[in-house]
């Protein structure tokens, strides 16, 4: 791509996604806090001394059960990194994009609790969450329990219960740097946070007036949220909105366009209206989606994970003109190759874009602890050379490395 001298990660990023000519491809860093004190404590120290000792310890309680906790804490203790991750730390380790999310410390972590050796805590929305065997607070209990609790519940005020200032507060000290914050749709917060798998799934039979009522008022107060944390100073807003696994959608295309999309493209236009842009993070098989986001005015998609049936190359071929990807640093799959094919995996995705643009490098989902250090260094350190000059694209578009360098 023709270098332009003196770009900012902003502005990369901004350029990118209206497919203007950047110095370089923009890269996004998503960091399981995990992996991130893992890190830390290992190849990639941070120059923040408080946050990187924190990280050392906590990576070291996981690793090992200190004597003085008697019970499994320690494995949930990384999740306090969460925000330093994605935020912080990632732009020290290159990220164009910090995601600066309004409720890390206010969805899930209320009157943490230790029964039996399990961490429960409440989240803002009256479920139960606990730790369990994994990594990740999982909702234990449900706040919609029958019918009766969608048409009587009241969300949270949007005004009050978040802390729009740490936005504002990561604009003035990062004033370059492209600022994302989260929302999220109308289809998987449903299922795995208020109703559960199962009771959504048939309630959209059932009962689809009540399920459209709860989802409506559901976006209203992402709405609220969304124009705060513009106003604060996100450039981006992320929806969280997975609506795939493995070669299939949870739902086919005609109950897709009726219960989610009419919200997605809500929720995109209120981004539009508000001068920012629209990121759809969904996880799983999105093929039979694209013209949908196409139409729906979405800016940019994140994911396409190549283990769930995802093609990069047909996707961006064919809608490239329409919206921009961010992908390329296959998360999960990448666990699976040697170093020196993830590396070439990353400079293929790279290859796909080429001169043409309209492609952020970024991670399919958050990089996982579980990643063999040999390819963490691979993903850290090829991404560098590209940003660096190392690695350029020839005439044709693709890439290859700069033997001058």
């Amino acid at each position: 791509m023709r270098n332009i001298d003196g770009m900012t990660s902003r502005e990369r990023v901004h350029a990118t996604v209206k497919g203007l000519p950047v110095d370089r491809i923009p890269v996004w860093y998503y960091l399981n806090p995990h992996a991130a004190c893992k890190l830390i404590a290992t190849d990639y120290p941070t120059k923040n001394r408080v946050q990187g000792f924190i990280a050392k310890k906590l990576w070291k309680y996981f690793l090992n059960k200190p004597f003085f906790l008697s019970d499994d804490k320690h494995r949930g203790y990384p999740l306090l990194m969460t925000f330093f991750a994605n935020a912080d730390y990632a732009v020290e380790m290159g990220s164009d994009i910090a995601l600066v999310s309004s409720y890390t410390k206010n969805y899930f972590y209320r009157n943490p609790r230790y029964v039996d050796g399990r961490l429960y805590c409440n989240d803002i929305f009256g479920g139960v969450r606990t730790l369990g065997n994994g990594i990740y607070l999982d909702v234990y209990e449900y706040p919609i329990k029958s019918i009766d609790d969608a048409t009587r519940y009241v969300f949270p005020d949007p005004d009050k219960d978040h802390d729009y200032s740490i936005i504002s507060k990561f604009r003035k000290q990062y004033p370059d740097v492209c600022i994302m914050s989260d929302a999220n749709g109308a289809q998987d917060a449903m299922a795995n946070w208020f109703w559960g798998m199962t009771f959504f799934l048939t309630s959209l039979i059932e009962y689809p007036e009540v399920v459209k009522d709860f989802q409506n008022r559901w976006i209203d107060y992402q709405i609220g949220i969304i124009r705060r944390s513009i106003a604060a100073g996100a450039d981006m807003i992320l929806i969280y909105d997975d609506y795939g696994y493995t070669n299939r959608t949870f739902l086919s295309n005609e109950m897709w366009k009726e219960f989610s999309y009419p919200h997605l493209k809500r929720i995109i236009d209120v981004i539009h209206e508000l001068g920012a842009v629209a990121m759809l993070h969904s996880c799983g098989y999105q093929m039979t989606l694209l013209d949908y986001y196409a139409e729906a005015g979405l800016d940019v998609l994140q994911g396409l994970q190549p283990l769930a049936g995802n093609d990069f190359q047909d996707a961006y071929a064919r809608y490239s003109d329409r919206f921009s990807f961010t992908t390329g640093i296959d998360t999960q799959g990448g666990e699976f190759l040697n170093a020196t094919e993830l590396r070439e995996e990353i400079l293929r995705s790279c290859a796909i874009s080429g001169k043409r643009g309209k492609h952020i490098l970024g991670m399919t989902h958050m990089l996982q602890y579980t990643m063999p250090d040999e390819n963490m260094r691979a993903i850290f350190n090829t991404v560098r050379e590209l940003q660096h000059g190392m690695i350029v694209g020839d005439e044709a578009g693709g890439i290859r490395a700069n033997q001058t360098v």
